[in-house]
């Protein structure tokens, strides 16, 4: 077995799954910065219980259902084991689980064309890390979603409903861990129930139906087994379309083409697929990859957020067509090609091995060193007295509240929306705020913050406020970060 294993042939899936996470390391080099409001989400459920009102704000009274309570837990223990490192590699594994289920998916639809399906992993996770490949949720939603299409293939594959058992799990998983992409499953089945119905003029394959409605009643029913109840399912109805959101949430964001590097290389993905289509085998085209491509591209249009799970079914199509195509070898006499293979694999595992130990140490235990220093000011002011209120801005409250501070708001948008709290519309006026629309004076006497928080990035209109009943304890002129105490 293991001479098998250390077979030169063999190095070829070394390569295959370690390129993916060499571009992951280079380029993700921390912890996402909403990572810490997670942290202090978990802490205060393994501490607390889950909790329906806010507790980590300063405001009273927000209604709150927290979709992500299952991975907070989970990312709050591993932080508490192994800190921020232990958060990094969790997110490498889960990747290298992504990259698993994307080869193991495309093995089942071009009967086990093993070169075909690495280099769509590949290509898949690389284009995936340019944007969503990071310390979040997300990464466990992205491994739920294909372990489903897995499944699903599986069925088809074997005619056997066995397999099918195992989606009401994924359901469970999803709603408790990542609730705001449980529909994207109920979006699977449908399309997968579509396809089953045999048609193949319009390329719908036809496979056993009953099973497939069966499985979809069970998913929707124990979507319900969640401490939230049917709200957990539709918080999500109610959050990304918001137009406040939209303004600053940058991945709530239409899709542009020329946008960045995620959007070129998105942009140059579907145009090669669609070249790809034209000179493949289109009897072998089925109705079910048409739908997803085309309903999360729509979705993707729409916000940037929906790109991730359209870069994961972008490239099946291609599994299915060309599976009878044989990558050409390169050279010609064997012991050439075992020794570039060798020599391939020896660099990437090197590569591999160096950034690991370079770059996993490095990464920190805040969101930024001028932050962390801003709240070293105030943990010495204050006597760490953490009943006080403190002013911070979207992005930089689930720092704050990670050190045990009342944040005036933070990256968790949809809670500071009327209606999702049932309270106020917190994040609108925080808006308005900063748009000039509410007076600065007006603002502070509203909330009598003990301390502020601000930089000029966001809050350019607050950086250089001059006002009485405030003063300048601490000023980062790198990272242009002040803090501001309530004069008694």
């Amino acid at each position: 077995m293991w001479k098998r294993l250390w077979k030169i042939s063999n190095l070829k899936y070394v390569v295959g799954f370690l390129v993916p996470a060499i571009f992951v390391m280079l380029l993700v080099g921390g912890v996402d910065n909403d990572s810490w409001g997670v942290i202090a989400e978990g802490r205060y459920i393994v501490e607390n219980g889950v909790y329906y009102q806010d507790v980590l704000s300063m405001h009273e009274g927000l209604n709150i259902t927290v979709q992500n309570y299952g991975f907070a837990v989970i990312f709050y223990l591993i932080y508490s084991f192994l800190g921020t490192a232990g958060l990094y590699i969790g997110m490498l594994f889960l990747n290298f689980v992504v990259c698993y289920l994307i080869y193991m998916i495309c093995m089942l639809l071009s009967d086990k064309n093993s070169n075909l399906s690495l280099l769509i992993m590949m290509i898949t996770d690389v284009i995936l890390a340019l944007g969503f490949v990071t310390t979040r949720a997300q990464m466990v939603s992205y491994v739920i979603f294909l372990s489903l299409i897995y499944i699903l293939e599986l069925y088809i594959k074997s005619g056997k409903p066995k397999y099918l058992w195992l989606v009401p799990l994924l359901s469970i998983l999803q709603v408790n861990l990542h609730a705001s992409l449980w529909l994207m499953l109920i979006f699977v089945l449908g399309v997968y129930i579509i396809d089953s119905i045999k048609k193949p003029e319009f390329h719908l394959q036809g496979y056993k139906t009953g099973p497939l409605v069966v499985t979809l009643a069970g998913t929707l029913v124990v979507g319900l087994i969640n401490p939230y109840g049917m709200r957990m399912l539709t918080l999500m109805l109610t959050s990304y379309g918001d137009t406040t959101l939209k303004k600053l949430v940058q991945e709530l964001t239409a899709f542009s083409p020329f946008g960045g590097y995620l959007e070129i290389a998105v942009y140059l993905s579907i145009v090669g697929v669609a070249f790809l289509y034209i000179f493949g085998k289109k009897r072998s085209v089925r109705m079910r990859y048409f739908m997803m491509f085309f309903g999360f591209l729509a979705l993707g249009l729409n916000t940037v957020k929906g790109l991730s799970q359209f870069i994961l079914v972008l490239f099946f199509p291609l599994a299915l067509m060309y599976k009878d195509a044989r990558i050409g070898k390169i050279i010609d006499a064997e012991i050439a090609r075992k020794a570039l293979m060798f020599w391939v694999g020896a660099v990437t595992i090197s590569v591999f091995v160096a950034l690991c130990i370079v770059e996993i140490p490095r990464i920190k235990n805040w969101s930024s060193e001028g932050m962390a220093r801003a709240m070293d000011v105030i943990d010495e002011s204050s006597e760490n007295n953490k009943n006080i209120k403190v002013y911070t801005g979207y992005n930089n409250g689930g720092y704050a509240e990670f050190r045990g501070y009342k944040a005036y708001l933070d990256p968790r948008g949809e809670v500071f929306l009327k209606k999702n709290n049932g309270k106020d519309d917190i994040l609108k006026e925080w808006v308005d705020f900063i748009d000039r629309k509410i007076e600065l004076n007006d603002f502070l006497d509203k909330y009598q913050f003990d301390y502020m928080i601000i930089d000029e990035w966001h809050e350019e209109k607050m950086y250089n406020m001059g006002n009485e009943k405030y003063k300048m304890i601490y000023e980062d002129g790198e990272e242009k970060i002040k803090v501001f105490k309530k004069i008694n």
